[in-house]
């Protein structure tokens, strides 16, 4: 049975209890039906442990990078700043996403994945007369 026609199927019980409708009740119905909500509850309580796991992990991502930023600036003020929205009540997946983003561009331009020095990548290609200062090169 899907989630959605368990709960159509509980709210149905419930309104039966509520009103005093013993008798038209389906007690073998709704034993099935509490045996597959104990199930339901039971994955999602797996589910929700995992949710937190990776949300703790995306969380700890963030402040990572944060703070290797801030100490490559020098200004350790803004990792404060970080943990403060991190640890916020109100604090949305979609801000967390943006945060997480704007903290990875700061990241990548603190530390590049390659060396600023490489401004020429092949030295072969280019005709800049590099060559004859290459150390053990003959021409």
């Amino acid at each position: 049975m899907k989630v959605d026609e368990l709960i159509e199927s509980l709210k149905r019980h419930k309104e039966a209890i509520k009103g005093e409708m013993i008798q038209t009740m389906d007690f073998d119905q709704l034993e099935i039906d509490l045996g597959e909500a104990a199930l339901v509850l039971h994955s999602l309580s797996e589910k929700e442990g995992l949710c937190e796991k990776l949300l703790s992990d995306f969380k700890s991502e963030i402040k990572r990078m944060s703070l290797a930023v801030s100490r490559a600036k020098g200004n350790l003020g803004s990792c404060g700043l970080v943990d403060k929205l991190l640890s916020s009540p109100d604090l949305s997946f979609e801000d967390l996403l943006f945060l997480k983003r704007k903290i990875r561009e700061e990241f990548n331009q603190s530390f590049p994945s390659l060396p600023q020095s490489k401004v020429v990548v092949d030295l072969g290609r280019v005709d800049t007369g590099f060559w004859e200062f290459k150390t053990g090169f003959k021409t």
